[in-house]
């Protein structure tokens, strides 16, 4: 198998299985501290477990080969996850996940202004209407769509671009342990925002313990190691895969349908996105 088609592998690989996560978030009924507290515990038992399968005996040595760069990738993850999770639960899904998959663009600002990587016209092009995708949802009032949770969305989106900026200027290491570290962030977020301390229904906590403690570990571990294989962009631009399929999960489960705002700003980030891709495809050789 190629580099690049490792890379893309690995990419749609991960995006399909940390999909459903929006639903579980939309259907659970708990107070998002509480929430955060779960998650965060799960997610230490699911990185600790995918590290000792991939290390085994050297999963020390594997932490601290991450190093500091390694803890700097779990902070972004928990940011990350803090900001998805908030805004999940403040504005529409559909609304959150489109927000969320311009990722691709703050990547290609990040690369530029960190690692000096040059913005094309066409890139400049992507980040312009893809920037008015996201306004015209953030003008849009009707259903769930709230300015705040399209704003934790936008930092969301921020903090994953950084984080893949991060794993492909440290392609040579493996920073992926570093991601367990993501797990204890999340539970000191969560004290801090006061989460409860009453059990979950078994229901919701099983489903709660699924993501964070099997699916999200595999596919963000998957995607974590893509940049090593594939641009950063590239890797982030499978998010718009995501932000096609949780809001059909929700649909699907939780019948919840989308602003027609909101569906005219998500076309004109998923066109522009889908085309830049394409493109970006068939320049890479």
């Amino acid at each position: 198998m190629s580099t690049k088609l490792t890379g893309l592998s690995l990419s749609f690989i991960g995006v399909v299985v940390i999909s459903p996560d929006a639903l579980v978030l939309r259907w659970v009924a708990m107070d998002h501290g509480t929430l955060l507290l779960w998650r965060g515990l799960f997610l230490i038992a699911g990185f600790s477990a995918v590290i000792l399968y991939q290390y085994q005996l050297n999963s020390l040595k594997a932490l601290s080969r991450a190093g500091w760069f390694g803890v700097l990738s779990g902070f972004l993850f928990a940011i990350n996850t803090f900001c998805y999770t908030k805004s999940i639960q403040l504005t529409s899904v559909t609304a959150a996940m489109m927000i969320i998959s311009t990722a691709p663009v703050f990547a290609a600002l990040i690369s530029w202004l960190l690692l000096k990587e040059r913005i094309n016209d066409l890139t400049a092009i992507v980040i312009i209407c893809t920037l008015v995708g996201i306004a015209i949802i953030a003008a849009d009032s009707e259903g769930h769509n709230t300015i705040t949770g399209n704003l934790f969305a936008l930092v969301c989106a921020v903090s994953m671009a950084m984080n893949f900026v991060l794993a492909r200027f440290k392609s040579a290491r493996d920073l992926t342990p570093g991601l367990v570290f993501s797990g204890l962030f999340i539970v000191l977020l969560a004290v801090l925002e006061g989460a409860d301390n009453t059990m979950p229904e078994t229901l919701q906590l099983g489903a709660i313990a699924i993501i964070a403690m099997i699916a999200l570990p595999i596919g963000f571990t998957l995607l974590q190691i893509a940049p090593r294989f594939i641009s950063a962009t590239d890797v982030s631009l499978f998010l718009l895969l995501e932000a096609v399929l949780a809001p059909f999960w929700v649909w699907l489960v939780l019948s919840e349908i989308p602003s027609v705002t909101a569906l005219i700003g998500s076309v004109v980030i998923c066109l522009t996105l889908s085309f830049y891709g394409y493109l970006q495809y068939l320049k890479t050789p």
